[in-house]
């Protein structure tokens, strides 16, 4: 186990002079010995020039800019004459500790990178503690005297107000919070973002991700595979329970679920996009180790994957939805919508050696009520007709026969229909052969992919946001 690459530690000091000890605090963390005295704006060489050149000499350790403040560069001298208060008190105080190439890797080289840095937290933990800002000071120093470069600060109240000088325990929370947020780049992510997802509304850049332009957008090899795979999970699903993606219930079915998403995230429309995000999370997850370390109770050691089970779950319950709702139509009204979408595609045929007419008219009265059982309208009737006297090589005149067979009796029943369709060239294997290669065509095939693509956006914009509120656990902290 690595331990946490930022160590900080805040407390609080009571004085019997708070001015007195507010010195002695400026005192120590603007040693020569220790502090960092170069500016905090590269600007001010001319600046410094003019300051000592009419001195004896220039390392005047006085006139040193050792200490900043929220405005930037101080003298110690002037920190000290601002220093009025001479009743007891407290104030408080703190420092902030880095490797030396961990600060290198995140932009923290010059005092001025030190500056920007305690610009940002320590405002930000005045707020936290319910301070006014224009009612503190604080100041700060950066020193290298040590293997880790740290910054030493305190901050007090001009006008006491606050009489508890304790920090609530969210305040460190959120000050380690704040310390990640501003290490981390979230510039890079924002702009992976902005590329991955230009083409969020579904629009597909052919010119970018086109292999072959046949294959783009739903291919028979992709629809049927995945109509294959819907069709295995949903028969093994049970009709009854919870389903949901995280639910105990899926556990036996979460690995053919997990299948089905994978096959739809590796989509052409989707897999670039898909890429990038696992790549995006294994940068976050590298950052966060950097930054909190890989500690027992880290609960950021299985980010990587709690992030890609966020995805799944998202697309997972779409699927388990469209269950539901495939599972809450009767099975009757299924074979009708499937009937009207499909019929087109059916070759019915009959045997042509059949001794009596009226056996034959008697198939064509069972194809009559599987016509309006699709609830097609008279043309598309007699185009079906035509293609099975056609296929059976009947001698029939489609307009004659119609009329002779059209009965107003058309409710047929399960058994009915799969009956009249033996009799038409389709038993029950034949038929529901032609479902599993066509019956999820109904189903909006665009959707799943576009979901999955409007998760993925969801998930990107949401990283700066999860990785901050999941920062609970506890840093290092020197005492």
């Amino acid at each position: 186990m690595s331990n946490s690459n930022i160590v900080f530690k805040i407390n609080y000091k009571t004085c019997k002079n708070k001015k007195v000890g507010i010195k002695g605090w400026l005192d120590y963390a603007s040693k020569k010995q220790k502090a960092d005295s170069s500016s905090i704006d590269e600007y001010n060489l001319l600046k410094e020039y003019a300051l000592f050149s009419d001195k004896e000499t220039y390392l005047d350790e006085s006139y040193e800019t050792y200490l900043w403040t929220n405005n930037g560069d101080i003298l110690k001298k002037d920190a000290i004459a601002k220093l009025i208060d001479n009743s007891s008190g407290f104030f408080w105080r703190g420092f902030l500790s880095f490797p030396p190439d961990f600060a290198i890797n995140h932009g923290l080289v010059t005092k001025s990178d030190y500056y920007s840095l305690s610009n940002d937290i320590i405002t930000s933990l005045i707020l936290d503690m319910g301070l006014d800002l224009n009612n503190v000071s604080w100041y700060c120093s950066l020193h290298r005297d040590t293997n880790h470069p740290h910054i030493h600060f305190c901050f007090f109240e001009n006008r006491v107000t606050k009489t508890n000088p304790h920090i609530p325990k969210y305040c460190y929370k959120n000050f380690r919070s704040n310390v990640g947020k501003y290490l981390v780049d979230y510039k890079k992510f924002y702009e992976l973002r902005d590329r991955t997802f230009s083409n969020i509304t579904g629009n597909v850049d052919l010119n970018d991700l086109n292999k072959i332009k046949k294959q783009r957008l739903f291919s028979d090899k992709y629809r049927n595979q995945l109509n294959k795979m819907l069709l295995e999970l949903y028969d093994k699903l049970p009709t009854k329970g919870r389903l949901q993606y995280n639910s105990k219930s899926m556990n036996i079915y979460r690995k053919d679920l997990d299948n089905i998403i994978e096959f739809i995230l590796l989509h052409d429309s989707v897999k670039y996009d898909y890429a990038k995000y696992l790549r995006l999370l294994d940068e976050h997850k590298k950052e966060l180790n950097s930054l909190y370390g890989m500690t027992f109770d880290n609960k950021f050691s299985r980010y990587y994957e709690n992030q890609k089970q966020r995805l799944y779950s998202k697309i997972g319950n779409e699927i388990l939805a469209n269950y539901k709702r495939y599972q809450s139509i009767d099975f009757i009204e299924r074979e009708k919508k499937f009937l009207n979408k499909h019929i087109n595609e059916f070759n019915f045929r009959s045997r042509n050696d059949y001794a009596k007419e009226e056996t034959k008219k008697s198939i064509a009265k069972d194809l009559y009520k599987i016509c309006v059982l699709a609830n097609l309208n008279d043309n598309q009737i007699k185009k079906v007709f035509k293609r099975w006297i056609s296929n059976s090589k009947y001698d029939y005149d489609a307009d004659v026969l119609i009329p002779l067979v059209r009965t107003n009796n058309t409710d047929m029943s399960i058994q009915e229909l799969y009956t009249a369709l033996k009799k038409l060239g389709y038993d029950s294997h034949r038929y529901n052969k032609l479902k599993e290669k066509n019956f999820y065509k109904e189903l909006n095939y665009k959707r799943f992919i576009n979901q999955a693509i409007n998760h993925l956006y969801y998930e990107i914009e949401r990283e700066e946001k999860e990785i901050l509120e999941n920062m609970e656990y506890e840093l290092e902290v020197n005492k």
